[in-house]
């Protein structure tokens, strides 16, 4: 086992209920922590690890930088699909649509950013853009995975 990624945690909900604080521990691109569900019961929550989420942004950026004068729009828009459409697939699991959501969201601002950076003209403004995605819209975020 390899010491600086092993550690023992307290992880436990009867431990929670008597005012122990809690960890939380990262496992292959989530953050696993106790928290409360609608009706006041605690559960195991997961969301997209902070560290992850922003390397996958940043990933976004440089595909988005690398390719934008090399492809048509209508192939680089429909890369840029197949690559949501893959986020929402492994991240879209219980408790964490919100961070799906906000992926999606920030990924099209990223992919507006450096597609208007293909000359010195604009070639989308905002209104713009969002019809061209209304004729071919983005997946939708969603929980393909439900857990709990």
């Amino acid at each position: 086992m390899n010491l600086d990624k092993t550690k023992v945690i307290e992880f436990s909900r009867n431990l929670q209920n008597k005012g122990v604080k809690q960890g939380t521990f990262n496992f292959l691109g989530f953050t696993f922590f106790i928290g409360r569900s609608k009706k006041g019961k605690q559960i195991v929550k997961i969301k997209t690890n902070s560290k992850t989420f922003a390397a996958k942004l940043k990933a976004i950026t440089v595909w988005c930088k690398e390719n934008r004068n090399k492809f048509r729009l209508r192939y680089l828009w429909k890369t840029f699909q197949a690559k949501i459409r893959g986020h929402i697939q492994y991240y879209g699991v219980s408790h964490n649509f919100r961070s799906v959501s906000f992926f999606i969201n920030e990924a099209k601002r990223i992919f507006f950013k450096w597609i208007n950076r293909r000359s010195q003209k604009k070639s989308f403004d905002w209104k713009k853009f969002e019809k061209f995605e209304n004729f071919f819209p983005l997946p939708k975020a969603k929980i393909i995975h439900q857990f709990f």
